[in-house]
This record gives structure tokens, sequence and C-alpha cells, in this order.
């Protein structure tokens, strides 16, 4: 990846501010990532996934960290999220195909390079000829004879008003394109990645919260049992003490669904198959929401400096131009030279040699208007290119805009989710205390029950939510890399 230079290709991984042709404007995707989410199990030494992608990209041409790229995974030990996000870099379908783009993008670019030197040819043509003769009260003769010739041509462009220049400086534009593409792809990997990730995380403490909620209700459970027994209590606080065990049940039984699928997901996004079981690292405490410390203005700005999709949008407005340009010159003149040595020999044993060389002018007079239209058509795609870049600079702005709010609306949610939590595990724990001894009703239990269970679930649909949050307004910005650290 590059710098301030291109000399200086991994010193700025964490800056994420990259120029044209340097690639400073893509953002660096940190190699170490924070580790995540929870739960150990019994799994395979190793799981043989999809090779790595080959040839391999050169993911710091796109201002990305190199992944470190395996042919197995090993997954008897806890993974964290930079090792995911590494695994799906690696693996994924979409980032090899998207690098296969930037290859082509680069021989085209070749291509362009190479008009601006000779063309050399060769040719070689043997030739045989037979002849015979007869009738006509002459006697029959027969003729056989053999020739060749050897040819060398050279043809060498020498000017052409800057058409070449123009050709070459569209393939540039596409190559960079193509990078700005195959960046946009990878952070779309890492995004997915990250959120499968968070969406394992959110699975296993849901799963946590129903057990906890299961065991709460049990007791509650035994407690109505218990009372009934001892004359105290009545049969209908029993039932409907037995009626929220049984759905604390089966909310555990859904909890555990969707925690075989969360599995998959992420499984899935590392491009293993959905029934390989990962272990995951602890996930690290969330903390205060570093990106909204900066104001949404400044994370605008800096989106428009960074986004790839942006930075896509304007290396296709170069190439637009390039293209207005290279119409442009078609319709001047263009001058080359040609060199044509021949050697010949025939049956006789002569050898003849010879050569030409000269000068062409080639002067565009007429074509019914074909170049004229041309270069309309060229001027339109660059208006639409322009006006492309504009609307997705406007599009990229709101998008910020949403998710700078949607952060800090679920950064309130989880303080409040928190408090919530507390207050309703202290009213559980006396509701169910005052029930033992007789002050409490079932009802007032059972509502303080329901009231925990809630809020231990709304913790974790706040702590997943910021989570994502961030996630995805670094994509926003295009620095998630940050997110991921």
């Amino acid at each position: 990846m590059c710098g301030q230079n291109p000399a200086c290709a991994a010193q700025r991984i964490q800056k994420g501010v990259l120029i044209p042709l340097c690639f400073r404007w893509f953002p660096a995707v940190h190699p170490v990532l924070a580790t995540a989410a929870v739960c150990a199990l019994v799994v395979p030494a190793a799981v043989r996934a999809a090779p790595p992608v080959s040839p391999s990209p050169d993911f710091a041409a796109a201002g990305l960290a190199p992944p470190a790229c395996a042919a197995e995974i090993a997954i008897e030990r806890p993974l964290g999220l930079s090792e995911l996000v590494d695994l799906a870099l690696c693996r994924a379908p979409a980032t090899r195909a998207s690098w296969a783009s930037v290859r082509s993008a680069a021989a085209r670019q070749g291509q362009a390079r190479a008009a601006y030197g000779p063309r050399i040819d060769a040719t070689i043509s043997p030739e045989t000829s037979f002849t015979r003769i007869s009738g006509g009260g002459f006697p029959a003769s027969e003729d056989t004879s053999a020739s060749a010739a050897a040819r060398l041509s050279l043809n060498w462009l020498l000017f052409d008003f800057g058409g070449r220049e123009a050709r070459l400086s569209g393939a540039d534009a596409n190559r960079a394109a193509a990078l700005a593409s195959f960046a946009d792809q990878a952070q779309a990997v890492i995004l997915e990645t990250g959120l499968a990730y968070n969406g394992l995380v959110e699975a296993i403490a849901a799963e946590t919260a129903a057990r906890s909620n299961l065991a709460f209700a049990e007791t509650s459970l035994k407690s109505a049992a218990a009372r009934e027994q001892a004359g105290v209590g009545i049969k209908s606080d029993r039932l409907q003490a037995d009626a929220a065990a049984a759905q604390a049940q089966l909310q555990l039984r859904q909890a555990e669904g969707q925690l075989l699928t969360a599995r998959g997901r992420l499984a899935t996004a590392i491009s293993l198959p959905p029934t390989v079981r990962l272990q995951l690292a602890p996930p690290r405490p969330l903390g205060p929401a570093d990106a909204l410390r900066q104001s949404a203005e400044d994370l605008i700005a800096q989106a428009d400096r960074l986004r790839p999709d942006l930075q896509l949008r304007s290396a296709n407005l170069d190439a637009a131009s390039a293209g207005v340009r290279s119409a442009e010159a078609a319709r001047r003149p263009n001058v080359s030279i040609g060199l044509g040595p021949v050697i010949s020999t025939g049956t006789a044993g002569q050898d003849v040699a010879s050569a030409s060389a000269g000068l062409t002018l080639s002067i565009p007079l007429f074509d019914s208007g074909g170049r004229i239209w041309a270069v309309r058509e060229a001027r339109s795609e660059a208006e639409r290119a322009e006006a492309q870049l504009q609307d997705a600079r406007q599009s990229a702005a709101l998008d910020v805009w949403s998710r700078y709010q949607s952060l800090a609306t679920q950064a309130a949610n989880l303080e409040t989710a928190r408090r919530l939590l507390a207050s309703a595990d202290e009213a559980a724990s006396l509701a169910q205390g005052r029930y033992r001894s007789g002050v409490a009703t079932i009802t007032e239990l059972l509502n303080a029950q329901a009231s925990l269970a809630s809020a231990r679930q709304q913790l974790v649909a706040a702590e997943f939510g910021v989570r994502s949050a961030e996630l995805q307004l670094a994509r926003s910005v295009g620095r998630i890399g940050e997110a991921v650290e």
C-alpha cells in the first residue's frame, strides 16, 4: 500500500489515505483487528477450504493490508475477527473475480503502451510450379520451377496528434477504476464477515439470555408448586408459572435454531461449509463509539476522499475524458515510417535482394460524419460520467449521515438497555423473594419475570446494534479497518 510516495508501500496501512497512481485514496484495512465472540466447541483440528486466490491479489496496490492466506484453516483454537477477515479475503469468489478484472485492465494498459513502439512482421513464401505441354504434333514437354521469398516489414507510428497518449490515459484510468472496484469489493467482503461475526456473537448471547430466563422461570415454577403443596398457594398460580416456564423453553429452542443459522452464515462468509462449527475468541468490551467524537461533516469529508466507489466514479470520468481526446485525435493526420527488405531466390539460382523505406502521411478527409459523431458520443459519455460522480457523492454523504445517526441512536439505546436490565434484574429478584414469603402474587412475579426476560433480550439487541452500526458507519466512510481493530 502506498503512502505519500511510491516507495512507502507498507508504511501507511493505518492511514487509509491514498492518491491516484500510488493509490493513496483507498482506505486501509489494518491487519490487526479486534477479536470477538465466545463459545468453545469440540471441532476438527483443521478444515481444508477453497484454495487461496491464485494468482494472489496485490491487496497493497488497492490500499488494503495483505491478508495471511493459507491452504488450510486451523480451527482447533478460537479465531479472532482479524483472522476471519483474512480468510474471507483470501477465499471469497467475489474477491477473486474482482482481481481478475484488475489483471485484465492491466493487460489493456500494456496494449496501450505497446502502441508507442514499432511493429515488425516477417513473411516467408516458398512456391513451386509444374507445367506440362503436349499435343499439336509436338513432343510433350514438362517444366518445374521453384522460388522462395522472405520479407521483413517494420511499421512505426511516429506522430498521431495525441491519439496514443489519450488511449494510454484511458487505459490508466480503467486500471485505476478496476483497483477501486477491487478495494470496494474487498471492503464489502469485510463488512459481510464482520456482520456475520456480530450476528453469531448476538446469537450466542441471546441463547445465554434464554437459558437464564428459563432457569428463572423454573425457579418460579418450583416456588409456586411448593406453595401449592404447603396449602398456601392455589393451583392456578402453579399453572401460570408452568405456562411461563414452557414459554421460556420455547424461546430457548428458537434461540438455539438462530444460533445454528448464525454459525452457518459466518462459516459461509469465509468460504467454509455451513456445517463447520467455528470457535470464536471473546469479544472486546463495548466502549464509547469513537466515531461519534467526530462531527458528521468531518466524516462526510473523509468519505469524499476515501470511499472506493467514489474513486471508481472519478476514474470512470478520467477514462471518459480520455475517450474524448482519443476521438478528437482520430480526426487528425498521423505520420508513420515503413521499412521492408526482401530476399528472393529461384530455380535458376539467381538471388534477388531489395529493400524499401518510406514515410506515410495519413490524412482523414471524409467518412460521412462518422468521426464527428464519435466525438459527440465521447463527450456525452464524459458528461454522463461527471453526473454519475456527483450523484454518487450525494448518495455517499446521505449514507454517512444516516449511518452516523443510526450509531448515535444505537449507542443511546445501549445505555438505556443496561440501565433497564439492572432495574429489571433487581425487581425480579425482589418479586421472587416476596412471592416465596407470601407477600407478592403470582401476577407480580410473572410480570417481573417477563420484564427481566425482555430486558436481557433488549440488551443483546442493543449491543449487536452498536457493533453493527460501527461497522456500517466505517464502511460508509471508507475506513472499515478501524471498526474491526
